[in-house]
C-alpha cells in the first residue's frame, strides 16, 4: 500500500510557512511560461497541487491547469483563492499512483517538493510520465534550495542546527523519519530512462528570519518529518533542542536570514 504524507493538519499556515513573497511568485510564474514557451492551448499538470503556489498564478494567466492532491483541506485553500476569478484550474483529491487521466493528456507536468512524501514514488514518477504527451517537458523541483535542506557550505549555522535536531532525535531513539525519494534517487530514476536534464534556477531572494523564529517551526510542528513522532517524546527533544539553541546562538534573535533559490531542473526526451 502506498504511503501518501497529507498536509491537512497545516493546510491553514502552509502559504505562510512555504509560500513565495508575491514579486518572488509572479516572477516564477513568468519564468515558467518563457521556459515551456507557453501557448494559449497549453496544458498544465501538477502532481501535488496542494495550495495552488504555482498553480493559481498560472492559471489566473488563463492557462488550463489541472493538480491533483491527497489533501482535502490543502485543496480547499486553493479553491477559495480562486473565488471570483475566471480560470481553467480543475484540482481534484485522489492518488498520485493512480492518476484519473488518458494517456497524452499534458503538455507540462509539474512537481515541487512531493516525491519524499509518497512511498512508492517511482508509481508515481510512472503515472506522471504516462499522462504527459510525447515531446512534453516534466518540470522537477524538490524544494526550495537551501530552504529545507541546508549544508555546511550555503549556510553553516541552519546546518548546524538541524544537525543538532537530527542528533537529539537519534538519542531519543526517533529519527527524522523517511517517507519517499531524496532529490539525488528521483534525478538518478530519470536518467535512467534517457532523458534530458537541464537545471535551471527560477527565482533568488533573500529570506528573513531569526533562530527564535526557526525554532518556533520546530515546536509548532510545521514540518512534516515530525508529524510522526511520539508527543511525550517531541516535548522533551524541542525543549532540548531549544535549551542547546539558546546556549549555542545566545539571543533568539540571532540572524538565520538566507538568500534563497527556487530550482527547477527540466526533463525532456522523456518518451
Amino acid at each position: 500500500m502506498t504511503k501518501v504524507i497529507s498536509f491537512d493538519r497545516v493546510s491553514d499556515i502552509y502559504d505562510a510557512t512555504r509560500g513565495f513573497p508575491p514579486e518572488i511568485s509572479e516572477q516564477v510564474t513568468d519564468f515558467i511560461l518563457n521556459l515551456v514557451s507557453a501557448t494559449p492551448e497549453t496544458k498544465f499538470f501538477e502532481t501535488g497541487i496542494g495550495t495552488g503556489r504555482i498553480a493559481v498564478p498560472i492559471a489566473k494567466r488563463g492557462y488550463s491547469y489541472t493538480g491533483i492532491d491527497v489533501s482535502e483541506k490543502m485543496l480547499a485553500e486553493l479553491h477559495q483563492k480562486l473565488e471570483g476569478v475566471s480560470h481553467k484550474l480543475t484540482a481534484i483529491q485522489g492518488d498520485a499512483t493512480a492518476l484519473p487521466f488518458e494517456e497524452n493528456s499534458f503538455d507540462v507536468a509539474v512537481t515541487v517538493h512531493v516525491f519524499h512524501l509518497i512511498s512508492n514514488w517511482k508509481q508515481a514518477l510512472a503515472e506522471i510520465r504516462r499522462v504527459l504527451k510525447s515531446g512534453g517537458i516534466y518540470l522537477y523541483s524538490h524544494s526550495q534550495a537551501n530552504a529545507t535542506q541546508p549544508s555546511a557550505d550555503t549556510n553553516p549555522d541552519r546546518w548546524e542546527f538541524s544537525q543538532r535536531w537530527r542528533a537529539i532525535l537519534d538519542d531519543y531513539g526517533h529519527p527524522l523519519p523517511r517517507y519517499g525519494a531524496t532529490q539525488e534517487e528521483v534525478l538518478t530514476e530519470l536518467e535512467t530512462q534517457g532523458v534530458t536534464l537541464e537545471t535551471v534556477i527560477a527565482a533568488k531572494w533573500q529570506f528573513q528570519q531569526t533562530v527564535g523564529t526557526l525554532l518556533e517551526n520546530h515546536e509548532n510542528k510545521t514540518q512534516s518529518a515530525s508529524w510522526a513522532i511520539p508527543d511525550d517524546i517531541f516535548t522533551r527533544a524541542v525543549q532540548d533542542l531549544r535549551e542547546w539553541t539558546l546556549q549555542r546562538f545566545s539571543s533568539l534573535d540571532y540572524d538565520f536570514s538566507e538568500e534563497r533559490q527556487f530550482k527547477i531542473v527540466v526533463v525532456r526526451n522523456w518518451t
